[in-house]
């Protein structure tokens, strides 16, 4: 009952897919028939049992919705039994016929089978069929096989209560002994069909006036109810037994067998009183726990938010980090690029420009802005000076190391000088010299026996730079990556 009771509180705490709903409303189902069959409490059994056939119209749940329908009409029928009297008789027929419906839809045989069986029992004795026609018809049509576990017994059942109802009595007694012979194989009901064969044989025996057989069999019964505690069917057998003494006109044991019926009945009731006391203690055991579980589940909704919270944190975070190694491999890739375009630069030897391979605005951006009085002889003699020169790096990697001072190593004029260096190289002599000084940088950090205990402030002041921050301004200009980068390729190579 707590296992159900914890199920059935979960409808009323957030959405459900159709498994859960048919599960919560399996437990309604199982929940009323515990209330039932062993509280006695069928107002609660009714409550749940409503519930359940809700949630089973709602969400199309026919099996359970057969199920649901059979057990209310046990209930009700029951009912009757707890009172006495048949105020509830026509529900209960038109529930157990409601399950049957359902389970033919649901193919649920035994649903089927076991509703047929209930509605022949509550056929009061002599009771026209005609109620139930419809019922017994779609019945005969099935082809169930022995698997089915009732089939055989209520097809006997059904066959019995037939010919009992068109007077054939000895055929009638012939299909309850076949029926008690079926209900042998019965393995979850019975002692209840074994009864039901044995009280129905006693009512056509009474009807034929053997009176004495009639009374063996309720005797039978008798002793049956008492070895199994089947308090309820104990209760018809002493009425049935007290009816039959009636008709054989022995009204002194008519009256003992009818007092017995009403203290049976009123035993009954008391058991069910004190059932209901001690469910009290249970139902605030029920509501504590069902109080827990509320809490329970309070705090696993907030918990759930929570984590549905950080798990959209967490995938923002990790879409960012995605993103940004992304970023981060492209770039390592280029600077892969450049680092091994730059190496390659390394073995390429340095050739004086052509006159003519420039642009035409790079040309004249280079050009002089006085006439030149060197021929061409003279020039090409300067230049092999000035690229000598500009090619001895302990000359050029010298701090101060100017124009003036290259003129001076090639023993010529300044401005003749400057010309050359303009015309042969295709740029200024700040370019030709920061490329020189880049280049031989490069050469360093990409040889690891020179770099290995070099920083770049070490390697920046050997080349003749002032500062680390000019030396990396120019190193990247020049080279597209910084210093530190192509330091860090280097290694990895």
């Amino acid at each position: 009952m707590v296992c159900y009771s914890i199920v059935a509180s979960r409808a009323q705490h957030g959405k459900k897919n159709s498994e859960e709903m048919h599960q919560i409303a399996r437990a309604f189902n199982n929940m009323a028939y515990i209330y039932a069959t062993y509280y006695y409490d069928y107002q609660k059994a009714y409550e749940n049992l409503s519930r359940s056939i809700e949630l089973s119209k709602r969400y199309c749940y026919d099996n359970n919705l057969a199920y649901a329908y059979m057990n209310m009409a046990s209930i009700l029928d029951n009912g009757n039994r707890f009172y006495g009297e048949d105020r509830y008789s026509v529900e209960a027929l038109n529930y157990t016929k409601k399950a049957f419906d359902e389970a033919i839809k649901a193919k649920e045989w035994n649903v089927a089978v076991t509703s047929i069986y209930n509605m022949l029992s509550m056929l009061d004795n002599g009771a026209d069929c005609k109620m139930i026609e419809p019922e017994l018809a779609r019945f005969k049509t099935l082809q169930l096989t022995d698997s089915v576990e009732m089939w055989q017994c209520t097809r006997m059942f059904c066959q019995a209560v037939e010919a009992q109802q068109s007077g054939q009595l000895q055929v009638a007694l012939d299909y309850y002994d076949k029926m008690l012979d079926k209900a042998q194989a019965v393995t979850t009901n019975r002692q209840q069909c074994i009864i039901k064969a044995i009280q129905q044989k006693s009512v056509v025996l009474a009807t034929m006036h053997h009176y004495h057989d009639a009374l063996a069999c309720l005797r039978q019964v008798e002793q049956i109810t008492l070895e199994q505690g089947m308090e309820s069917e104990l209760i018809d057998t002493y009425r049935a037994l007290s009816q039959v003494y009636a008709a054989m006109g022995n009204s002194q044991e008519a009256e003992r067998f009818d007092y017995k019926y009403l203290k049976a009945k009123d035993e009954f009731v008391l058991k069910s009183h004190v059932e209901r006391i001690e469910k009290s203690r249970f139902l605030d055991e029920m509501r504590r726990v069902n109080e827990q579980v509320a809490q329970i589940q309070a705090k696993h909704e907030r918990a759930h938010q929570l984590l549905l919270m950080v798990s959209l944190v967490s995938a923002i975070i990790l879409i960012a980090l995605v993103l940004l190694m992304r970023s981060n491999i492209k770039q390592r890739n280029y600077i892969r690029h450049l680092y091994e375009k730059n190496v390659q630069l390394l073995d390429v030897k340095v050739d004086p420009a052509q006159p003519g391979s420039q642009p035409e605005d790079k040309q004249e951006d280079a050009a002089p802005k006085y006439q030149s009085q060197l021929d061409q002889e003279s020039k090409d003699r300067l230049f092999g000076q000035i690229k000598q020169v500009m090619d001895n790096m302990s000359i050029i990697c010298q701090p101060d190391f100017s124009l003036q001072q290259l003129a001076t190593q090639v023993g010529s004029n300044y401005k003749y000088v400057s010309q050359v260096v303009n015309e042969c190289y295709g740029k200024s002599f700040k370019q030709v010299l920061n490329e020189q000084r880049v280049r031989e940088a490069c050469r360093i950090m990409n040889d690891p026996n020179q770099s290995r205990h070099l920083t770049i402030e070490a390697i920046a002041a050997n080349l003749g730079f002032h500062s680390r921050s000019n030396f990396t301004v120019t190193f990247k200009r020049i080279t597209g990556i910084s210093p530190s980068d192509f330091m860090r390729m280097a290694k990895e190579k």
